[in-house]
C-alpha cells in the first residue's frame, strides 16, 4: 500500500495511505481525551485500513503502555522495535519520528527523557493533543503538579477557543492548576470546561479535586451528582468520579452510603483488571477501615486481582495500590513476592526504579508494618519519605491514603507526641476533616488534655455536616 502525506484539520502531517486515514487520527486524539469508550475501536479500525501508518503504529505502542502492566508494556516494547524498522523503510516525517523516539524512551523506562520529547514536539507542533495529553499523563505520574499546569500554558494562547478540543485542554490546565495549589484560578477553567462539554470527565474530575481540597464536601456531592448523566458514560474513568464521591460522603460519616456507591460502581468491573479500579478500590477500603468500617471480604477480590501484577514494573502508585490489596487480605507469599520485586526494580535504571528506591520501598515497608501491628516501625519508615510522596505520582487527594496511614500508624503505636503532632500537622491542610478531629481529640484525651479534647472533638461533629 502507497504512502503519501496527508494534513488533518489540525494541520498535522501524517505518513498515510489515505486523508481519511489523517482524519480518523484526528478522531482517535478526541476520542482518547474525552476518555471514550470507541477510542480502541477507532484505533483497531485504523490499524485494519492504514496498516503501515507510522502515528497508528505510535498509537498502538502508546494505548499499551499507558495500561501500567508488564505484559501490555511488552506489547509496547515489540510495536517500538517494529515501529523503528518500519520507519527506516519509509519517507516518515519529522514528528513522526519524534513520537517514535518517545515511545521507545517510554519502553526504555525514561520517563524524563520520553515527556522531553513530547514536549519538543509541541514547541514546533502545539496542536498535537496525542503529544501534550500523553505529557500530561506522565507529569502526573511522575508527581509534577506545576509541569502539568505549564505544560498547558505554554500551548492555551495558541489553540482558538473555537477548536472542537479546546475544553479538553482547559479542564487540563485546571487539573495541573489545582495540583499546584491554585484552586479558586483552577475552578474557573474546569467550570469553564465542563460549561463547553459536560461529557469531559476530566474537566468534571479537575473541580471535584477542587472541592474536596477545599474541604466542600456536600458540594462535591451536588457537583459530581448532578453532572452523572454525562460522565458516566465515559470507559472505565467514570469509577473514579465514583471513589470522588465517595470521599465526600466518607467525610460526613455516610458509611452506608460509601459502601453501596463502593459494591455498585467503583468495584463493579475489577474483573476487567484496569490499574485505576485497583487503585479507587483498595485506597478506598483501606480508608474506611481506617473510620472504623468493617469491609468484610471485599478485599478478596482485589487480591486475585493483585497476584495477576507481582512483577509489574510501570508505575510505583499503581504497585503500591497492588500490596495493599495482598497485605490487607492477608495474602502474605504473594506480598512477599511483590516487595521482592519492588526490591529489584529500585535497583534498575529508569525514572520510576529510582523513586521506587527512594519513596516507594518506605512506603511499601510501611503498608505491611502497619497491617502486621507494627506500627512504630511502620511510622518509623513512612515519616521519613512523606515530603517525597508527591514523586510517587497520582493526585494529592490520591496520595492522601498514604498519609493517613501513617497518621493512624502513628495514633496505634502509643506515640502520644509524635501521634498529636502529626495530626496537628494535618489540621492545617484539613482544617475540616471530622477523621482528624476525632483523632486528635483522642489524642489529646489520652495525654489527659481532656478540655482541649472535647473542643475537637466538637469541631469533628461540626466537620460532617460540610
Amino acid at each position: 500500500m502507497g504512502l503519501s502525506s496527508y494534513k488533518d484539520a489540525n494541520d498535522l502531517s501524517y505518513t498515510s495511505s489515505s486523508p481519511d486515514s489523517a482524519q480518523a487520527f484526528c478522531e482517535l486524539t478526541t476520542a482518547y481525551m474525552g476518555f471514550r469508550r470507541e477510542t480502541g475501536a477507532i484505533l483497531k479500525g485504523l490499524l485494519e485500513n492504514d496498516p503501515d501508518m507510522p502515528m497508528a503504529l505510535c498509537a498502538k505502542g502508546y494505548f499499551a503502555k499507558l495500561m501500567g502492566s508488564s505484559n501490555h508494556s511488552a506489547r509496547a516494547a515489540r510495536t517500538s522495535e517494529d515501529l523503528n524498522e518500519h520507519l527506516a523503510r519509509i519517507n516518515a516525517n519529522e514528528r513522526e519520528k519524534q513520537h517514535a523516539a518517545a515511545l521507545s524512551s517510554w519502553c526504555d523506562g525514561d520517563l524524563e527523557k520520553t515527556t522531553r520529547i513530547w514536549e519538543d514536539i509541541l514547541l514546533q507542533h502545539p496542536t498535537d493533543g496525542l503529544a501534550l495529553r500523553l505529557a500530561h499523563f506522565t507529569h502526573f505520574y511522575s508527581g509534577n503538579g506545576r509541569q502539568m499546569r505549564d505544560s498547558l500554558a505554554r500551548v492555551l494562547p495558541l489553540w482558538s477557543e473555537d477548536h472542537p478540543d479546546y475544553g479538553f485542554l482547559l479542564g487540563m490546565y485546571a487539573f495541573g492548576l489545582e495540583e499546584s495549589g491554585e484552586y479558586a484560578k483552577a475552578e474557573e477553567y474546569g467550570r469553564a470546561a465542563v460549561a463547553r462539554n459536560p461529557q469531559d470527565a476530566w474537566s468534571v474530575h479537575s473541580i471535584a479535586h477542587v472541592l474536596e481540597m477545599t474541604e466542600r464536601h456536600e458540594e462535591g456531592i451536588a457537583w459530581v451528582a448532578g453532572l452523572e448523566k454525562d460522565w458516566s458514560t465515559v470507559n472505565n474513568f467514570r469509577f473514579h468520579l465514583y471513589w470522588h464521591k465517595c470521599l465526600y460522603h466518607l467525610e460526613r460519616g455516610e458509611f452506608d452510603l460509601v459502601l453501596k456507591i463502593y459494591d455498585e460502581q467503583v468495584a463493579s468491573d475489577i474483573a476487567s483488571d484496569f490499574y485505576l479500579d485497583i487503585c479507587n478500590c483498595s485506597s478506598l477500603l483501606w480508608r474506611l477501615e481506617m473510620f472504623g468500617i468493617d469491609v468484610g471480604d471485599r478485599w478478596s477480590d482485589l487480591s486475585s486481582v493483585a497476584q495477576k501484577h507481582l512483577g509489574d514494573k510501570d508505575l510505583i502508585f499503581v504497585s503500591l495500590h497492588y500490596l495493599m490489596a495482598l497485605v490487607a487480605n492477608g495474602d502474605r507469599a504473594a506480598a512477599q513476592q511483590l516487595q521482592d520485586g519492588l526490591l529489584e526494580w529500585s535497583g534498575l535504571d529508569g525514572t520510576q526504579a529510582r523513586i521506587c528506591a527512594d519513596v516507594g520501598l518506605a512506603i511499601a515497608d510501611g503498608l505491611q508494618s502497619a497491617r502486621d501491628g507494627d506500627f512504630a516501625t511502620a511510622v518509623a519508615r513512612m515519616e521519613p519519605v512523606r515530603y517525597s510522596l508527591n514523586r510517587i505520582g497520582g493526585s494529592a487527594a490520591q496520595r492522601d491514603v498514604f498519609m493517613m496511614i501513617m497518621l493512624d500508624a502513628a495514633k496505634a503505636s502509643h506515640d502520644a507526641l509524635k501521634a498529636r503532632a502529626l495530626f496537628a500537622d494535618r489540621l492545617g491542610d484539613k482544617v475540616h476533616s471530622s477523621w482528624t478531629w476525632k483523632n486528635y481529640s483522642s489524642i489529646l484525651e489520652t495525654m489527659g488534655r481532656t478540655d482541649e479534647a472535647a473542643r475537637a472533638l466538637e469541631k469533628s461533629r461540626k466537620a460532617l455536616a460540610r
